[in-house]
């Protein structure tokens, strides 16, 4: 029944995600390169931050230091492309596989207590002293980052690259969506609204976020790959605490208990850090009034009746069973 109840927001969804898919291709085919080249930013921003949101939002967490997974998609790409001289095809497989085995090892690490603060300074260590990395070690280029013929033979032009970033995010997006109305999305929700519930029916926590902490590490990689694409290399702001808080404050001011929040949070922070920023040197004033309007007045986000209902139904059913006990 459950599966029933959901299948008309499912249906409705795709519908306005069917809606918007072609507003955008019929947009593109007449802008100019320039335009391309911030539509590519933005819909890799929308990936970067649906991924991200798979454990703020729907995990509970606070992953301070996502940015390592993007700036890891596309420092090992451009590296196997660049120093290692391999076919980008393998690039992409190899880039993919090693950012995975490096990502189970920081999220175990990151995991280790199990409790989100530490989830979130640990995390945002580790991002810190990546940075650092990348920035001093002359192999990866340094402060100047790595740069090279990185993009597929098929994407080098710019109308070709927002195509392959739009069509690779929506896909991903596409995935990310069904795996939100997956019954394993069910259980991480469950992690984040009352985790010692989830822990006294025999349920295995920390197993359960670090399998969400790897599938947004696997969507975040590939963000970080299509970026290096677009940016033709790999620069140390890929790896900056900075681009982290960008994809938290997307989720923060579009509705990180919302699917769509992140995407619409990702075209407002990309226009106001891209577009504003030309008109006027006061845009990051204008950001952060957004992000002090949200936190007083809208803190579900813009998107946010439907999850505020969501979350005010959890927390009454969880008072009332609480004073039943009593």
């Amino acid at each position: 029944m459950k599966g029933f109840k959901t299948l008309p927001k499912m249906k409705k969804d795709g519908m306005i995600g069917g809606i918007l898919i072609i507003g955008v291709l019929l947009y593109s085919q007449f802008a100019t390169d320039s335009v391309l080249d911030f539509m590519s930013r933005t819909v890799i921003m929308m990936l970067f931050a649906s991924a991200l949101n798979i454990i703020l939002g729907f995990g509970g967490l606070r992953p301070l230091g996502m940015a390592t997974y993007f700036g890891m998609g596309s420092y090992v790409y451009v590296l196997l492309c660049v120093r290692g001289g391999l076919d980008k095809t393998i690039a992409i497989i190899g880039a993919i596989v090693i950012s995975m085995v490096i990502s189970l090892f920081i999220n175990v690490l990151c995991l280790r207590a199990n409790d989100d603060l530490t989830f979130a300074f640990v995390s945002m260590g580790i991002n810190t002293l990546l940075y650092t990395m990348v920035f001093k070690i002359q192999y990866v280029g340094s402060d100047t980052g790595l740069t090279g013929n990185v993009r597929l033979p098929f994407a080098s032009s710019a109308s070709g690259n927002f195509y392959l970033s739009f069509f690779v995010s929506v896909l991903c997006i596409i995935l990310i969506y069904l795996f939100f109305h997956s019954p394993f999305a069910t259980v991480l929700k469950g992690s984040r609204d009352n985790i010692e519930r989830l822990t006294f029916v025999g349920m295995n926590t920390m197993h359960v976020r670090l399998c969400a902490c790897m599938v947004s590490s696997f969507f975040v990689t590939i963000a970080g790959i299509l970026y290096a694409m677009r940016n033709m290399g790999a620069f140390p702001v890929m790896f900056s605490t900075n681009t982290s808080t960008e994809g938290l404050i997307m989720c923060l001011i579009g509705g990180m208990y919302s699917f769509f929040g992140p995407i619409l949070g990702a075209v407002i922070v990309t226009f106001i850090s891209t577009q504003l920023s030309i008109l006027t040197n006061y845009y990051q004033f204008v950001l952060g009034l957004i992000i002090v309007l949200c936190v007083l007045f809208l803190q579900g986000g813009l998107l946010r009746d439907k999850a505020t209902k969501d979350l005010g139904e959890v927390s009454g059913k969880t008072a009332k069973e609480e004073v039943a006990k009593k």
